[in-house]
């Protein structure tokens, strides 16, 4: 019997093989589509992405030289040059010193070619090792040219610098960059400049290294357009300002592409500015280059297109002979039955109508599938949730297929190296709702994998009130530029939600594990790193490297300038208390010391001062219960609230007991008392029984009366003042300290030095050079 016996039949096979070829012509037409738009806008994120990671690496190198160059204008011969005026034999001997320091200097480095010294108060130039009396050569014109400049440091246009001075010189490229002496003396007032010459191939081989041989003809160019580095040596230092191409890019945004003309050649120029030095990195990559995985993909495509064709065909003849023959004689067998029976004997029911029971039944199957398939896509983000979860948490051991179970949801890592990242929203308090905050949270869960997916691999899932966690996962190489990689992809991420979602976020990166068991070690590690948000401030981010060196003794000193603070409210000098509630906060700030102990300490300040206001008789039902404390502090996100909220109580304590003193009856007796310790507080013998005798006052009582009425003890307020009168001594002269020490009463200078420092937390001659510094700075 033919396949092709009824027409129904026919039309379905006819029908069949029409969607079969429509359905290869669709997809292949779709892939071709999705596949090339997202190539291209993959190449363009990778493009920038490298120009990026160039220009870091480059700041980090200038950065450094920079920073080497200011250490090195604090070498004592480089200040004897500089400010010394010495006779020609100490020059020499300065001079070969000067030049055994510079020498190592450059060797200890690869990237400074080398260094000259002028000094404008003995016109002398120290270059190449050796002093130069004569007139500075066409080489060293930046000299005269820096004595006038209105800055403190300048980089030059690239220039050729010889390395003889013979009648054939030879010469090298280097940037200079130059730097007054001293480092913020104004025009007029520099005693010096230092040049720092910088090998211009050193400089270009960090635009060529084989991981981005892909960015085409890479080159730099100065605020001015002049060329910096490039592969065309002989165009070093020309002015490419008028060319349109680069005219474009001066005059441009900080970063973008375009699409350009250049040589008669179709091209995509990529740019980024440096944000240190103001230079353009540019990229001008030919489109023919940039498209070839386009025509690739087209081909690839072109070719799995004819084999899907061919082989819809085959198919389609091969699925009529499996499927249409047994459904042939079923139908032949039924209608001979059905042509027998009464009730269907001479009806015309056949035509046309023989998968009408067949139609049905794969109706309900297609109704089926996609109600599978509609719970599988619904779950699937509960799935991934719950999967990641579980591994930042701790990893499932007892889940043999957790490759199967991560490809199931979606979630692609590689095997070995993992960092992870905590991002929080800052000011969670503006955002409307919690809603909205889940929402932000999703977002940028999707903006973080697509960023980390564009090169590596990676996951991230909501974690709880608007925080996310990143897992990034990276291939086998180089570990060493895994954590750069983090941070880069972090910095990109934290620009992103600012131009995009108009807010701010923090972010604290893990350490990088190996094992995916490990990762909830880094996960650990990032939310840690988070919490020094308090100190660093909103927009953050904080590595857990950079938090790691944290010590006891940095909390104990830290807990010992509370002290003074105590004081200060004990003498209800309010103005005093805010300026050390300023000094304490700043240096927390710069402390390593954790979120976590940040807050005891502000806890434990707080209970001092409510001890304090406690014993003088401050009601307990004024103070701040101490439960409630860290739960106050914790809702604040960084210190200068918390700073803040802790003087608003200290300054109410101040309030209290100055409210509580003047509800008491003045006491005439320690007036005087108080007005005889201020005017004889120079005398050695000066105590509490020599009072008693003074005023007739029995020893206990007089203690008694002195505290309540002032809040200290006798031997507490002779102290204070003592070290207050010794203070305008160290300030205000340069007497010796045994002399201020038996000026205010101490005939022991070790004693003095000793109450001195347990005081103020310094020494006398290390207070001294403080507050000398301070005036040198005013002035």
């Amino acid at each position: 019997m033919s396949i092709f016996q009824y027409r129904s039949t026919k039309r379905t096979v006819l029908v069949l093989l029409t969607l079969l070829f429509l359905v290869v012509f669709v997809i292949s037409f779709l892939s071709y589509w999705v596949a090339t738009n997202r190539l291209k806008y993959e190449s363009t994120n990778t493009h920038m992405a490298l120009l990026s990671q160039i220009d870091h690496k480059i700041e980090l190198m200038l950065q450094a030289i920079d920073k080497e160059t200011i250490q090195m204008l604090e070498n004592q011969e480089v200040r004897k040059f500089f400010d010394y005026d010495i006779n020609e034999t100490e020059s020499r001997d300065n001079a070969y010193n000067l030049s055994n320091y510079i020498t190592r200097f450059v060797n200890a480095g690869e990237y400074v070619f080398s260094i000259d010294l002028y000094s404008y108060v003995r016109n002398q130039l120290f270059s190449g090792g050796a002093l130069k009396d004569e007139q500075a050569p066409e080489d060293y014109v930046w000299i005269r040219q820096f004595e006038k400049f209105d800055g403190y440091s300048s980089w030059l246009t690239t220039r050729p610098v010889s390395l003889n001075a013979s009648n054939f010189p030879i010469y090298r490229n280097v940037v200079t960059l130059v730097r007054t002496y001293p480092l913020i003396h104004s025009p007029g007032f520099r005693r010096g400049a230092v040049a720092i010459n910088i090998k211009e191939e050193a400089l270009y081989q960090l635009l060529t290294d084989a991981k981005n041989r892909t960015l085409g003809d890479t080159f730099i160019l100065s605020p001015e357009g002049r060329l910096m580095s490039s592969s065309d040596k002989s165009k070093l230092g020309a002015d490419m300002s008028g060319a349109p191409v680069m005219s474009k890019v001066l005059k441009g945004q900080d970063e973008g592409n375009f699409k350009a003309d250049v040589g008669d050649e179709a091209s995509s120029v990529f740019y980024v500015t440096s944000k240190y030095t103001g230079w353009k990195i540019v990229s001008i990559v030919p489109e023919i280059q940039l498209n070839k995985p386009l025509v690739k993909v087209r081909n690839a495509l072109i070719v799995i297109a004819g084999i899907l064709f061919v082989a819809a065909g085959i198919l389609a003849v091969l699925l009529g002979l499996w499927t249409f023959n047994p459904i042939n004689r079923f139908i032949a067998n039924l209608s001979k039955k059905l042509k027998t029976h009464p009730l269907y004997a001479g009806a015309d029911w056949m035509k046309g109508n023989e998968f009408v029971h067949f139609e049905d039944a794969v109706q309900n199957i297609l109704s089926d599938s996609e109600m599978l398939q509609k719970q599988i896509k619904e779950s699937k983000p509960i799935m991934k949730w719950r999967l990641l979860m579980e591994i930042l948490t701790d990893y499932p051991t007892q889940n043999r297929n957790i490759g199967q179970y991560m490809e199931l949801v979606g979630v692609q890592l590689f095997p070995n190296h993992f960092i992870v990242m905590s991002t929080e929203f800052d000011r969670k308090s503006e955002i409307a709702s919690m809603r909205d905050l889940h929402l932000y949270a999703y977002a940028l869960c999707n903006v973080a994998e697509e960023l980390i997916n564009a090169e590596s691999k990676g996951a991230a899932v909501e974690w709880e009130d608007g925080q996310c966690a990143i897992i990034v996962s990276f291939e086998d190489g180089d570990t060493t530029k895994h954590a750069v990689r983090a941070v880069a992809v972090a910095d990109m991420l934290k620009n992103f939600v600012q131009e995009n979602f108009r807010r701010t976020i923090s972010i604290g990166i893990g350490g990088e594990v190996h094992k995916m068991q490990d990762i909830h070690i880094s996960h650990k590690q990032s939310m840690e790193a988070l919490e020094y948000k308090l100190v660093m401030g909103n927009n953050s981010i904080i590595a857990a490297d950079d938090i790691q060196n944290y010590s006891v003794g940095a909390f104990n000193r830290l807990f010992t300038l509370t002290d003074g603070m105590i004081d200060s409210i004990k003498m209800l000098d309010e103005e005093k208390l805010k300026h050390q509630v300023n000094g304490w906060f700043e240096k927390l700030a710069s402390s390593k010391v954790p979120p976590d102990n940040i807050r005891q300490l502000i806890v434990q300040l707080l209970m001092k001062a409510a001890v304090v206001a406690g014993e003088i008789g401050v009601a307990q039902e004024e103070l701040v219960p101490a439960q409630n404390m860290y739960e106050t502090l914790e809702q604040y996100e960084h210190l200068e609230p918390i700073r803040d909220f802790a003087f608003s109580i200290l300054s109410g304590y101040i309030e209290g007991i100055r409210s509580k003193r003047s509800s008491k009856e003045k006491n005439d007796a320690v007036e005087k008392i108080m007005k005889f310790i201020r005017n004889h507080y120079m005398q050695s013998d000066l105590s509490l029984n020599y009072l008693s005798d003074q005023f007739h006052i029995s020893v206990s009582h007089l203690s008694k009366i002195f505290k309540d009425y002032t809040g200290s003890n006798f031997i507490d307020y002779l102290m204070e003042i003592r070290i207050e009168k010794s203070k305008e001594r160290l300030a205000g002269g340069s007497e010796k300290i045994r002399d201020i020490a038996e000026s205010v009463g101490y005939t022991n200078v070790n004693s003095f030095t000793r109450i001195f420092k347990k005081i103020t937390g310094l020494t006398p001659t290390e207070y001294r050079d403080r507050e000398w510094a301070k005036r040198e700075g005013e002035q």
